[in-house]
């Protein structure tokens, strides 16, 4: 009986290792077919580099997506992926309006060009990213 037991305890001890590591997977976007690809990037005086990003995915019915990274470096499509799971992402809409501009070393303006973005088409929004602030033309505020 005790052969058994121990038998049984690992095959749980694997379930629950292949049950965490496929939610780990699930929410850090491992799962994620979508395409990913730097659509705009600006360049501050203080070497970061905002990047306006679009995800697209025709394989689901989420269809386009648009958000707004911060870095030291442009970002690869494994990297964008990534960042697009984590708290890196400044600004996420459904929208494609979007532009941007630095507004010295520590001020980012995002806008959206030729309408105003309401709250339904935002899922994200900061208004800081470490040292750098975030502000917003024709975009309401969520």
């Amino acid at each position: 009986m005790t052969h058994l037991f121990r038998i049984s305890l690992v095959g749980i001890g694997v379930v629950v290792v292949l049950a965490a590591a496929s939610l780990y997977g699930l929410f850090h976007g491992y799962f994620d077919h979508g395409h990913f690809e730097i659509k705009q990037f600006q360049w501050s005086a203080t070497k970061q580099v905002a990047m306006i990003t679009e995800r697209s995915d025709h394989e689901a019915l989420g269809g386009l997506e648009y958000y707004v990274l911060i870095g030291n470096h442009l970002l690869t499509p494994a990297e964008l992926r990534r960042a697009y799971y984590s708290d890196a992402v400044v600004f996420n809409a459904s929208s494609n309006c979007l532009t941007l501009h630095w507004d010295g070393p520590y001020k980012l303006t995002i806008k959206c060009n030729g309408s105003i973005m309401d709250r339904s088409h935002i899922n994200a929004q900061r208004q800081q990213s470490g040292n750098i602030t975030i502000s917003y033309e024709n975009i309401a505020l969520k």
